[in-house]
C-alpha cells in the first residue's frame, strides 16, 4: 500500500476508535430500559411513547397490498416519487413551505435517522449544536456521533426560554440550533414570538436550524408554526417530520427531511450510505395516510386531549405537581414532595405500584432529578388503572 494510503487508513482507524469510545460513554436508552422493567414487573407502561390510537384500516390495507403485489425491494434511495410529492404537498398546505420533491425532500427510516443524517451531513467535528433541555434522548448521541459539541439551554418549568442565555451562546459560536416543537418531554409549543426570537438569532449569527416537528398535528389549544416559514429561515433550515406517532405506525420507520437543495445534498449522501432507503411497502401505506380526511386528525386529537386532561387532573390530586402540556402526549411532573430523586421514584413506582415512568434526569445534561415523565398515549382505561395504582 502506498505510504499516503497507509497514513490515511491509520487516521481513519484512529477516528473509528475515538468514535467507539465516544459511543461507549453515551448512556443506554433510559426509556427503553423502563420499558424492559415494565415487562419484567407486569407494569402499565407510561414510559415509552407507544401511540395507542388505532391505525386507520385503509392505511394498513395499502401496506398489505403493497407487500402482496411484490413491492418488497429497494425503493429509490430518496423515497418513492409519489410519497415525496405527497410530503411536498403536505408541507405546502399545512406548513406553508415550498420544497421541490425531486431534490429537496428525502424519505428516511424514521425521523431519528433524519436527525442523524442531518448531523453527519452538515455539522463538522468540534462545531457546536445548541439543544434545549429537557431533550428527546436521541439528540445528544446524534451530535456526539457527529463529533460535534452539544451545548444546552434550559426550558423553565414555566415553559419559558432563557433569551439572554441563548443570545450569549449564539454569539459565542453555534453551527446549528436543534428545535423540537411541539416539544418532548415538556409538551411546550414554541410560540410565534419564541420562533421570531430564534429566527433573529439564526439570521444574525449565520446559524442553521434543524427542526423536529414530529408532533405537529398534536397541538391542543394553538396552531403549529414551522420555523422555516419565517422570513429568512427557509434557506437555513432542515425541517424534519415523520408518521410514527400521528398514524400509530412507530414500527414502520418512515420519516422525512426537507431542506434547500444545497443543504439536502450532503444529508442525502449520509442517508444513502447508512440506510439506503425506508421500507418500501410502508412508504406506500404512508401515502394513503397523507390522504386521510381532516376529521381523522380531529378525532385523534380529541382522544389524546381526554387522556391529557384526565392525567393532569388526577396527578394534581397527589403530591405530584404536573405541568399541563400544550402539545404531544407527554407530561412532566414534579416529585419533590416524595423525598426521593427521580431514579428512586421511578424504580419504586414500577416495582411496587406497577406503573412505569421515565426519570427526569434522563432528559437533562444537568438537572431533572425532581421530575418524572408520564406518557398519556395509552387508552383511557389504562390511564385510569395506572392512576388507581399510583393513588393506592
Amino acid at each position: 500500500m502506498h505510504l499516503m494510503g497507509k497514513l490515511a487508513l491509520t487516521s481513519i482507524q484512529g477516528d473509528i476508535l475515538r468514535g467507539t469510545e465516544r459511543i461507549r460513554v453515551i448512556q443506554e436508552s433510559v426509556i427503553r430500559e423502563m420499558t424492559r422493567k415494565a415487562k419484567k414487573y407486569d407494569a402499565i407502561n407510561l414510559s415509552q411513547g407507544y401511540p395507542d390510537y388505532p391505525t386507520p384500516e385503509s392505511v394498513l390495507k395499502e401496506a398489505k397490498e403493497a407487500i402482496d403485489s411484490g413491492l418488497n425491494q429497494y425503493s429509490i434511495t430518496w423515497g418513492t416519487e409519489e410519497l415525496r410529492k405527497e410530503i411536498s404537498e403536505k408541507l405546502s398546505s399545512f406548513n406553508g413551505l415550498d420544497y421541490d420533491p425531486t431534490y429537496e425532500v428525502t424519505v428516511t427510516c424514521g425521523s431519528s435517522e433524519s436527525i442523524m443524517s442531518t448531523m453527519l451531513g452538515l455539522v463538522e467535528k468540534g462545531e457546536k449544536v445548541l439543544i434545549f433541555q429537557p431533550f428527546y434522548e436521541n439528540y445528544v448521541p446524534a451530535v456526539s456521533i457527529a463529533s460535534a459539541e452539544p451545548v444546552f439551554s434550559t426550558i423553565g418549568k414555566d415553559m419559558s426560554i432563557d433569551r439572554e442565555d441563548l443570545k450569549e451562546k449564539a454569539e459565542g459560536g453555534l453551527k446549528a440550533i436543534l428545535l423540537n416543537t411541539p416539544h418532548n418531554p415538556t409538551g411546550k409549543v414554541f410560540s410565534k414570538d419564541d420562533l421570531r426570537f430564534l429566527r433573529d438569532l439564526c439570521v444574525d449569527n449565520e446559524i442553521y436550524a434543524i427542526t423536529d416537528e414530529m408532533y405537529e398535528k398534536m397541538i391542543y389549544e394553538d396552531k403549529h408554526t414551522s420555523l422555516a416559514s419565517l422570513e429568512g429561515m427557509w434557506e437555513r433550515t432542515v425541517t424534519i417530520g415523520g408518521f410514527s406517532k400521528v398514524y400509530s405506525v412507530s414500527g414502520w420507520r418512515v420519516g422525512y427531511s426537507a431542506a434547500p437543495k444545497g443543504l439536502m445534498k450532503p444529508i442525502r449522501k449520509v442517508h444513502d450510505y447508512t440506510t439506503v432507503c425506508a421500507p418500501t411497502p410502508f412508504q406506500h401505506g404512508t401515502i394513503k395516510a397523507l390522504e386521510l380526511p381532516e376529521n381523522f386528525y380531529e378525532d385523534m386529537l380529541d382522544y389524546y386531549k381526554r387522556g391529557r386532561d384526565f392525567l393532569y387532573k388526577s396527578l394534581k390530586e397527589t403530591k405530584m405537581d404536573p405541568f399541563k402540556p400544550q402539545g404531544a402526549y407527554y407530561m412532566l411532573a414534579d416529585i419533590s414532595e416524595y423525598g426521593m430523586d427521580d431514579i428512586e421514584f421511578a424504580d419504586y413506582l414500577v416495582k411496587e405500584k406497577g406503573v412505569a415512568v421515565v426519570p427526569g434526569s434522563s432528559f437533562y445534561h444537568d438537572g431533572g432529578e425532581d421530575l418524572v415523565r408520564f406518557c398519556f398515549s395509552q387508552d383511557i382505561d389504562q390511564l385510569k388503572e395506572a392512576v388507581e395504582r399510583i393513588k393506592d
